[in-house]
């Protein structure tokens, strides 16, 4: 059988026209049609779900959502929780009279309206459907291919039906190595699809992106599969040189001198290599292109000089995050501690099991150690500060409605000794980068023999008093702590703490007992 062969029995299976040669696979037609209706379907009931979690939050947190009290019409909420419910209330379509009622609803009441009008399969849900079409079609041509090549292999039940791949093991091979690679690229279409649909990020493009990317992986294992039929070919012709008693210094007999080795049906190396290189396609690509850089003198080069010390700092780095728990967060996008630093909480507890006190300590922890660093937040922990706040409570504390700072002058000169503290990163950032810090003193300017002694200098400078040191510690603090995450972090405690009321604030003591009569 040749190559035309197998086209003549593609087509015969593609044409709807006919009694068709080779029977109707209802396996890949059920999962087909079964993958993207399970996941709208799911995509739906997760939005519900989640729904009725914001509404439990925004009532029992009610200052997170309170009428304007300058008379503005309509209500304040939170805008780390507005922009967690506007994600779950996309695609409802009202009119400019129902949108006009809904406007003027509390915030709990427009929840319920939402969860009201987000129905199954509705206008959006319908959209995505339509977009899933190619990867049903697919989805179905892929198992099929998969079924008719180990079936063919097994007991050629595709040839005693299409006539063609039977009898030769060319349109057998070509349907399982298609099989196998639809198999992996189906495979990570639907972690895909999970990763998505735990974010809430499921759309249509989603299941176009996948639909091309597995075609471009079909079609490109299929080719490599035709250029080399055998990656092991090489080692076993030489192999088979050296057994027969060739020196290998020799140069190799000519193909055409001697016959080649008979070809097996599918390399046992191809059934592995089909399904991983359609599970990792563009892993694959982006690797390869990676290590060409060195090899074309025209592609610019990364600067790895700092890989060593550039590396991402675990979740598992954090107090209460286990390896379970880190892949956890993976499924929400969150893959490192600079990445849950600028989470949202509320979010977070809206698409996780875990509750908004434990995302609002994690979130907290995760910003401290992303701005001073895995070294200085592991001290600092020892020293029983864990976040964010601690660390800011500790140096420049207010109390509300005073200008002059209520915590310890005396903390300020222990924490700058830990915030100033050299590290080994900052002694390879130097070693390596071939850079000397400058210190600037009553002689004019000199070069720091190392890091350590900049370090020094820079913390003498700070103040070596509780009265000098306080504001330029505080400054320090200052800029540390100002960022947009920490903002939105701490207005969050911040209502959290004033929807909890003034008893959280202290243990109240059980009233004493009366005088015992004598």
């Amino acid at each position: 059988m040749d190559i035309s062969n197998f086209a003549n029995c593609l087509i015969a299976n593609l044409r709807f026209w006919g009694p068709p040669p080779c029977p109707f696979n209802f396996y890949a037609l059920a999962l087909a049609v079964l993958t993207p209706t399970l996941f709208i379907y799911a995509r739906n009931e997760m939005r519900q779900k989640r729904l009725l979690v914001i509404r439990d939050f925004l009532t029992s947190y009610p200052t997170t959502t309170k009428p304007y009290q300058d008379g503005t019409k309509g209500n304040y909420v939170n805008p780390s929780v507005e922009f967690v419910r506007s994600k779950y209330v996309q695609g409802v379509v009202r009119t400019p009279e129902k949108q006009k009622i809904f406007d003027d609803l509390p915030p709990i009441r427009q929840i319920d309206t939402f969860i009201a009008e987000a129905k199954l399969f509705a206008w959006g849900d319908l959209r995505m459907l339509v977009a899933s079409i190619g990867m049903m079609i697919l989805t179905y041509y892929g198992a099929d291919a998969l079924w008719q090549g180990i079936s063919a292999r097994l007991s050629d039940a595709c040839g005693a039906n299409c006539g063609a791949i039977g009898t030769s093991g060319l349109g057998a091979d070509l349907s399982l190595i298609a099989g196998l690679a639809f198999a992996g690229a189906y495979l990570a279409a639907i972690r895909g699809y999970l990763r998505g649909l735990a974010a809430f990020d499921l759309s249509a493009f989603t299941f176009i992106r996948y639909t091309v990317e597995t075609i471009v992986s079909v079609v490109f294992i299929l080719a490599l599969y035709r250029a080399i039929p055998d990656p092991t070919l090489g080692i076993r012709v030489v192999t088979d040189a050296a057994t027969a008693g060739q020196p290998l210094t020799s140069p190799l007999p000519s193909p055409l001198a001697v016959p080649a080795p008979p070809l097996p049906d599918v390399s046992n190396l191809w059934l592995i290599l089909a399904p991983v290189l359609g599970y990792l396609p563009d892993s694959a690509s982006k690797f390869v292109m990676l290590r060409l850089q060195s090899l074309i003198a025209w592609v610019k080069m990364d600067d790895d000089r700092f890989n060593s010390v550039t590396r991402i700092t675990p979740l598992d780095a954090l107090d209460g995050i286990d390896y379970a728990t880190r892949f956890r967060l993976q499924e929400a996008g969150i893959y490192d501690v600079q990445g849950l630093a600028t989470y949202n909480p509320v979010m977070l507890h809206i698409e996780s099991p875990y509750g908004i006190y434990q995302s609002v300590d994690w979130i907290a922890q995760a910003q401290l150690c992303h701005l001073v660093g895995l070294e200085k937040f592991l001290v600092l922990r020892e020293l029983q500060i864990r976040t964010i706040l601690d660390l800011e409570r500790a140096i420049d504390f207010r109390k509300k409605g005073s200008t002059e700072s209520g915590s310890p002058e005396e903390f300020d000169l222990l924490l700058a000794g830990v915030l100033v503290a050299p590290t080994q990163n900052l002694r390879d950032i130097c070693r390596i980068g071939g850079l000397k810090l400058l210190m600037v003193d009553d002689k004019g300017v000199k070069t720091a023999q190392d890091p350590d002694e900049f370090c020094r200098w820079f913390r003498e400078n700070l103040g070596l008093t509780t009265t000098n040191a306080k504001t330029r510690v505080e400054h320090m603090m200052g800029w540390i702590a100002d960022d947009l995450h920490v903002r939105r972090l701490r207005r969050i405690w911040q209502e959290i703490s004033d929807s909890l009321g003034e008893q959280s604030k202290r243990l109240d003591g059980e009233t004493p007992l009366p005088p015992v009569p004598t």
